[in-house]
């Protein structure tokens, strides 16, 4: 008869190629799980590493460090059973790899079966494919192993068949799942579907953190052979949920996420992370009294605090007293410094030098526009320098698709927060924060006032694009989906003209986004690693 066994689920926040810090926080939390009496401790795919470790792992002295990492973790298992990721190179090939360490000894290995290659997952550029299974033995309990992506494999006959014939009650996935905005409904179903399937009870233990574009959301859970979901972690934030194995009762809960909360403590874990993990404190960010700017500071408060966010007012004859008068109000409300720098003079000079030679002659157009988007990049990346503070772009998906943005000027910065957030939603999620911060509100005004880059006089976004309620849609049927213009006019009925304009704007920006900083991906396909097109590229998807 089996015995019973407390399991615990850490999912902690590691930094990717840090390994004194993710050994340092794998060994505490070993220590306080052997006071409370745990049996089994589970922790995160390639946790010891961090994911994804990228290059890294084509250094052989990295690799080498992570194998003194795990004899210095194994050390610390006395009387427990610890169950990590990390990557391990066996001869000339390196593997995504799962010990089992028990009293002080490496008890066994599983080498990761089905590695990913999509998206944003380069496994098949450093991982060779492990071929077995594994079960063992623990207290009378058969375990088996498996990491991540074997999981939503649910169709695999010698899977099936050796969970069966070895007699395995119980699973334990680790995983580094990043996280999109359907992502924590998908996960439990496909865990759901191999445990009915398997006839098999499954502990999943999931990354926390921000890492780049990524950030990885928790979410940790056990399921029961019979599809119950029957514990859960925290979402974006760090938790170790501590499980008692037979279960004893059914809790039936739910993930029902809601869609604008998740996105936005993915953001602010995402921006949080970004910042402190590259050795900053303070960010920077060009307040203009408009609606991305306003998020984006928003985002920084809640992420790092007030008194960590700064904001640069820096108008031309062209932006209006209310602009500057919403600037005001929003830094207000939301309790972070605002300074105003005039830079009409410097754009006149600019234009004076520029007019007495090279332009003479020429109409103002776009160049002008973009002038001065140049030159508050410049002051705000001085300020940047000067006080090692971050400079934050605050253009959205939207805007970044279609080019409505300046290289060099306002796309330029160290993290773009909202780089996958479209232009509609960033209206919903600023109504959102106005609902979950009452007392520190975005100014209505801003978010009811129509949308300007105040770059030439009474203009309007609407002057150059279509309704952004358009955009939105063919940005998310054409860059998600991969549709045509026939596929999308059926399904949207939007005039063929416009959405043929849009995809080409999508196309012809290509240059841009590869030059502009990187984004938080909270959708199925982000500019960036999800999305991988040639600049040069000469294919019209008509």
């Amino acid at each position: 008869m089996r015995n019973s066994l407390k399991i615990t689920l850490a999912q902690i926040n590691c930094k990717v190629g840090d390994l004194d810090l993710n050994s340092d926080k794998i060994v505490k939390s070993i220590k306080d799980a052997r006071k409370n009496k745990v049996d089994v401790i589970c922790f995160p795919e390639l946790v010891v590493s961090g994911y994804p470790p990228e290059d890294l792992l084509l250094n052989e002295s990295f690799l080498k460090k992570v194998e003194s990492k795990i004899k210095f973790i194994t050390k610390e298992t006395k009387n427990i059973c610890c169950i990590i990721g990390h990557p391990h190179k066996d001869g000339e090939y390196i593997y995504n790899s799962a010990s089992v360490l028990i009293n002080g000894k490496v008890f066994g290995r599983y080498y990761k079966n089905n590695l990913p290659n999509y998206g944003v997952f380069d496994e098949k550029r450093y991982f060779h494919t492990g071929e077995k299974f594994f079960t063992f033995d623990y207290k009378k309990n058969k375990i088996s192993l498996s990491i991540c992506e074997d999981i939503w494999v649910t169709q695999s006959k010698d899977l099936k068949k050796h969970l069966k014939d070895s007699g395995t009650q119980v699973l334990i996935n680790i995983s580094a799942s990043p996280y999109s905005y359907d992502k924590k409904k998908l996960r439990y179903k496909k865990i759901k579907n191999f445990a009915i399937k398997n006839s098999i009870d499954i502990f999943y233990c999931n990354l926390i953190g921000g890492q780049d574009e990524l950030v990885f959301d928790g979410s940790s859970m056990a399921v029961s052979s019979s599809g119950n979901l029957m514990d859960l972690s925290a979402s974006f934030k760090e938790d170790s949920k501590t499980i008692q194995y037979p279960f004893k009762r059914i809790k039936k809960l739910k993930i029902e996420p809601e869609k604008e909360r998740d996105i936005f403590d993915a953001l602010v874990l995402g921006l949080r992370d970004y910042v402190q993990k590259n050795g900053f404190q303070k960010v920077v960010i060009g307040i203009s009294g408009g609606i991305d700017s306003a998020l984006v500071a928003a985002i920084s408060t809640v992420a790092l605090g007030k008194n960590n966010v700064y904001g640069f007012a820096l108008p031309t004859k062209y932006n209006s007293d209310e602009s500057y008068i919403l600037a005001q109000h929003l830094s207000n409300n939301l309790g972070f410094k605002l300074k105003e720098l005039n830079i009409q003079s410097i754009f006149d000079k600019n234009l004076s030098l520029l007019y007495s030679d090279i332009f003479s002659g020429l109409n103002p157009d776009v160049t002008e526009e973009n002038l001065q988007s140049r030159i508050r990049s410049n002051l705000l990346m001085a300020v940047s320098n000067k006080f090692n503070y971050l400079l934050l772009s605050t253009g959205n998906k939207s805007e970044m698709s279609v080019g409505y943005s300046t290289i060099y000027g306002d796309m330029s910065g160290g993290l773009a927060p909202l780089k996958d957030i479209p232009k509609t939603f960033v209206y919903r999620l600023s109504k959102f924060y106005n609902r979950l911060y009452k007392n520190h509100k975005i100014p209505m005004k801003i978010i009811t006032r129509e949308p300007s880059a105040e770059l030439r006089p009474d203009q309007k976004d609407s002057d150059n694009l279509p309704p952004y309620s358009e955009i939105d849609i063919i940005l998310q049927l054409y860059v998600e989906k991969f549709m045509s213009i026939s596929e999308i006019y059926k399904q949207t009925g939007i005039k063929k003209n416009t959405i043929k304009r849009i995809i080409n704007l999508i196309d012809k920006n290509e240059f841009k986004r590869r030059q502009g900083p990187p984004g938080i991906k909270v959708t199925n396909v982000a500019f960036g690693k999800d999305r991988r097109f040639p600049i040069t590229n000469g294919f019209k998807n008509y």
